[in-house]
């Protein structure tokens, strides 16, 4: 009996032994990253969605995302000061491919100290231009930054028109 009661007094002392900082909630956000919102290009108030799109970053094997929606977060390689994605469209033959290679363009990486348990992310910030295009375009028309630094993922970063 008194060995129970010894061992749950440990464990109730190792639980409020816990400071808040020893923990790092799942859904903690990591590096940020960055947030698009797709528009129509004859009407850029109008958001429209790139279905079906396929997201790859290049030199990699697998797909990021297909989208289905009028927006996407996609993460930047925050060892470099760029980062290129293939967006790849839907085509109706298998010989066809219908692609564009935008690079992001970023700069002034900052460390953020978040807690012990969650360690640090990065902050930077979007350059001027934001995104560059390599080769000929297919879909893709402009982009605007909508915010240039990049502190987490609750808005915009960019507007892209298609």
């Amino acid at each position: 009996m008194s060995k129970n009661i010894l061992c749950l007094l440990f464990l109730a002392l190792l639980v409020m032994g816990c400071e808040k900082d020893d923990v790092c909630n799942e859904g903690t956000p990591g590096n940020p990253r960055v947030v698009i919102r797709f528009y129509d290009k004859d009407d850029p108030s109008t958001l429209k969605s790139p279905s079906g799109i396929k997201v790859k970053e290049v030199n990699q094997e697998n797909l990021y995302a297909i989208l289905d929606s009028d927006s996407i977060g996609i993460p930047m390689d925050l060892s470099k000061t760029f980062t290129r994605y293939v967006f790849i469209l839907p085509s109706s033959t298998a010989t066809l491919t219908i692609a564009d290679t935008l690079q992001f363009n970023y700069s002034n990486r900052k460390d953020i100290y978040s807690r012990r348990a969650c360690g640090y992310s990065a902050e930077y910030v979007l350059n001027n231009p934001a995104i560059t295009t390599t080769g000929s375009l297919s879909w893709y028309v402009r982009s605007t930054v909508q915010l240039d630094t990049i502190r987490n993922e609750e808005q915009a970063h960019l507007a892209i028109y298609h």
